[in-house]
C-alpha cells in the first residue's frame, strides 16, 4: 500500500487523484490521505501533555506503519512546506521513542503543484525527509499552471519509486 498525503484541496488533489490513477496502471495499492481533511489541532508540547495524541494521529499511524510506501503532493507556501504538512509531520513524529520511525528508511516520492514553480517546496520537502531517515527518489512530479502534467513522464517516474518499494 502507497500512501498518498495531499496538502491542499484544489490542483494538489487533481494531481493526486491522476497520481493515484497511474498507480492503479501500474499494479499498486493507494490511498488518498487528504491531511487538510484531518484537522489536527496545531501541535503543541503542552497540549500534547493536556490532552494526549488525537486519535486521528494513532489512526494515521497505523496506515504509515503499513504503508510500503509514501507519496506526498504538496503546495508551496511561501517558498517551503505548507503548514499542515509541518504540523502532521509534528504529530506523527511524537509517538514513541523514536520520532524517525515512519519515516526510517520508508521510499518516498515528492511531488507538487505550485504557482511558484515548486522547486522550493521539493527542495525543503527532500531536506526534512531525508533528515528522517527517508530514502527520497531523485525525481520530482512538478506542475504548475503553465506546465502541466505530462503523463508519460510521471508514469516513468512513478514506475521507478514503486520498483524500489518492498
Amino acid at each position: 500500500m502507497i500512501l498518498i498525503f495531499v496538502s491542499s484541496l484544489n490542483e494538489n488533489m487533481k494531481l493526486a487523484k491522476n497520481l493515484h490513477a497511474q498507480l492503479e496502471e501500474l499494479g499498486k495499492e493507494s490511498e488518498i490521505i487528504n491531511l487538510v481533511d484531518l484537522d489536527l489541532p496545531m501541535y503543541d508540547s503542552l497540549k500534547e501533555e493536556k490532552d494526549g495524541i488525537p486519535t486521528k494521529v494513532d489512526d494515521l499511524i497505523k496506515k504509515m506503519e503499513g504503508a510500503s510506501g509514501y507519496l506526498f503532493v504538496t503546495p508551496e507556501y511561501n517558498f517551503s512546506l505548507p503548514p499542515v504538512l509541518v504540523n502532521t509531520i509534528a504529530w506523527v513524529s511524537r509517538v514513541g521513542d523514536d520520532f524517525r520511525k515512519l519515516f526510517a528508511l520508508k521510499t518516498i516520492q515528492l511531488s507538487t503543484h505550485s504557482g511558484a514553480g515548486g522547486t522550493d517546496v521539493v527542495n525543503a520537502m527532500r531536506s526534512q525527509f531525508v533528515r528522517l531517515g527517508s530514502i527520497v527518489m531523485p525525481r520530482e512530479i512538478i506542475t504548475t499552471y503553465q506546465n502541466p502534467l505530462k503523463p508519460d513522464s510521471s508514469i516513468k517516474i512513478l514506475t521507478q519509486f514503486v520498483g524500489l518499494l518492498k
